[in-house]
């Protein structure tokens, strides 16, 4: 259950702390005070959304931190153990949003994530407000609802955690296979034309490089010829370098008996000359080779579009491409070669799905069943809550057969339910939806709780404005199956805000929230109504009476719940 809550920087509130005991706690006090807010605190901090306009005007941060207690061998504490918060039966836990968009969760003190947390607080706390109430109206929703009630056997694990993960791995390596006949005929035809496709290119890795080389040769081919002309000319024309180099190195020679130290100077110069002449040499052979037809243009060009083809269907290179035609062409054996592995495949999920099937059909008996006993327990609770002329039922889909199901089968079994309502005696049933009332919707959500209270093992409840659209002898109904609710058993706790004179006097224990106005700013605080005297002022404030006949009425509201709460113990 909830032990204490702590809640700074939001709304209209500064810092409040508040303590909470197991029964039922109400929250009561004028329109406007911030009794909500301190539901949207307790919301936040198990995992609702960080909403930045709740924080408190001037501040650059909120925080909220929550105390619960659990009995051991509750299902949350396996819950922390999984998650690696340790097995403590009081459980912490902080949440913090700030204005620059920054949030923290804590769990025991520890980092934790926004999934873990709701996962977690999922086994802690079940909020009531008209959320819930819209949430039920949704068919999609109402199975979960009934499904809360059943007790489904070892048949629902068996569909969810076995059939159904089997199912999809047979389906998933039949898929690869290309699912039926006429599916696998067409993608061996997909397969052989990408085969062919690539194959047929001949690619090799490094062919493109050459290919661009050979076409940027190709289409410079008039600037390098005149390049290399010019070139020769300097270096082997009539008054070109080669010849002046000779002419130079001869007359050197003709000098070397009358100076030798200019013989080294004519065997560089002779070694120049060799070099010149084979410089010249190797560009009349590139020359040569320069004769280009636009034919090996085109040639080379069509060559490289086939490359970038192939490149862009099959990978973005070339290694890619050849990957990919190794993966088709052994994918391509096994497809060819695949009729008894898809028959073995087929027969399996024809044993699964019927197995499926067979725990399906238990699941609906279980849910049937379960939804009669039910009915008749929420139309007596609609009774009590003075919906006397009110029938209910559960309407189911109709059972598909075993080919049915398999078209599309489902871990949760085949059912489809939809809750229908009359409310008036002699009106035919119809979808919740089109015949329930607000005030009616609260009746009907306070019936269902009163039945699953204990049964759904949540230790702490909140109702915020269960009493809307309530009025007169139904409020004191309410008020009695409130109390019933916060009767779960040790470390059970029911929480409300009401405006109800008949639920606040039914409270264990009664918190006033007010609102006040302290150096010119407004602030939300709260007070634990400890004496009978505040008790009672309260309820006749809320009777709308005053003067001492009204405390007086109060007071004998107070004992006779006192007395209701007696006898219901």
């Amino acid at each position: 259950m909830l032990k204490n809550l702590v809640i700074d920087n939001i709304a209209l509130i500064d810092h409040l702390e508040i303590d909470f005991r197991e029964g039922l706690t109400v929250l009561s006090g004028e329109t406007g005070s911030g009794k909500s807010i301190i539901i949207d605190s307790l919301a936040f901090v198990l995992g609702d959304r960080a909403d930045k306009t709740l924080i408190k005007y001037g501040r650059d941060a909120a925080q909220v931190t929550a105390l619960f207690e659990v009995t051991q061998g509750s299902p949350v504490l396996a819950k922390l153990a999984e998650f690696g918060y340790g097995d403590d039966c009081e459980i912490l836990l902080f949440r913090k949003m700030s204005v620059a968009g920054k949030n923290e969760i804590r769990i025991q003190g520890k980092t934790a994530t926004l999934a873990i947390l709701k996962e977690v607080c999922a086994e802690l706390v079940d909020i009531f407000g008209q959320g819930q109430h819209l949430a039920l109206l949704n068919e999609k929703n109402q199975l979960s609802v009934l499904d809360t009630f059943c007790k489904h056997g070892k048949y629902a694990d068996k569909l969810r955690e076995e059939l159904y993960p089997r199912l999809c791995a047979v389906n998933k390596e039949l898929k690869g296979f290309g699912g039926d006949e006429s599916e696998r005929e067409r993608l061996l035809d997909i397969l052989s034309y990408q085969i062919e496709e690539i194959s047929s290119t001949n690619l090799s890795e490094g062919e493109e490089q050459e290919l661009l080389i050979a076409h940027k040769r190709m289409v410079n081919a008039e600037r390098i010829s005149s390049a290399i002309g010019q070139a020769l000319e300097c270096l082997d024309g009539e008054s070109g370098a080669i010849n002046s180099l000779s002419q130079a190195a001869s007359l050197l020679r003709g000098i070397s008996n009358l100076e030798e130290s200019v013989l080294s100077g004519e065997e560089r110069l002779v070694s120049a000359r060799i070099e010149a002449d084979d410089v010249a040499s190797q560009l009349r052979e590139v020359l040569a080779s320069m004769e280009i037809s636009p034919n090996e243009v085109e040639k080379i060009e069509e060559r490289l579009e086939k490359i970038r083809q192939i490149k862009r269907k099959y990978g973005g290179s070339v290694a890619d491409a050849l990957k990919f035609l190794s993966e088709a062409r052994q994918k391509y054996d096994n497809l060819a070669n695949a009729t008894e592995r898809i028959q073995q495949l087929n027969e399996q999920k024809s044993k699964i799905l019927a197995e499926m099937y067979n725990c399906a059909l238990q699941k609906s008996a279980e849910r049937k069943s379960t939804a009669a006993a039910l009915a008749k327990q929420i139309m007596r609770e609609l009774s009590d809550l003075g919906m006397r002329g009110t029938s209910f039922e559960v309407a189911f889909n109709e059972q598909p057969d075993l080919e049915q199901y398999s078209n599309s089968p489902y871990p949760d079994g085949f059912d489809k339910v939809e809750f229908l309502m009359s409310a008036n005696v002699g009106e035919p049933l119809k979808p919740l939806s089109k015949v329930i009332s607000g005030g009616e919707m609260s009746r009907f959500m306070l019936a269902v709780k009163n039945i699953t209270a204990v049964a759904e093992k949540i230790p702490t409840m909140i109702f915020d404005e269960i009493d809307a659209g309530i009025s007169g002898n139904m409020a004191q109904m309410v008020a009695n199956k409130l109390a019933n609710v916060s009767f779960g058993g040790d470390g059970y706790q029911c929480i409300v805000i009401t405006h109800l004179p008949q639920i606040a006097a039914m409270a264990d224990v009664n918190l006033y929230i007010k609102k006040y106005e302290r150096d010119g700013k407004t602030y939300t605080d709260v007070e634990v109504l400890q004496s009978s005297e505040q008790r009672a002022a309260e309820v006749s404030r809320l009777m709308g009476s005053v003067g001492e006949h009204a405390i007086v009425n109060a007071k004998e509201l107070l004992d006779w719940s006192e007395r209701y709460k007696a006898n219901r113990k």
